[in-house]
């Protein structure tokens, strides 16, 4: 029972962070503004660019 559990609360946050990491591969591409990415896709973009600034 608790592993059904974990499972479909992992499967309905895996697909909201899939749907946040291909808006955010749209934003870089140009297709879609800042302000219309949702607040997951937001906070992938600021980890994503604050690990692109340390690699430098």
């Amino acid at each position: 029972m608790a592993n059904d559990k974990r499972f479909l609360a992992w499967k309905r946050h895996h697909r909201k962070r899939k749907s946040a990491k291909a808006k955010v591969k749209l934003y870089e591409q140009g297709k879609l503004p800042h302000d219309k990415l949702p607040a997951l896709a937001k906070i992938f973009l600021q980890r994503k660019m604050r690990s692109l600034s340390k690699a430098e």
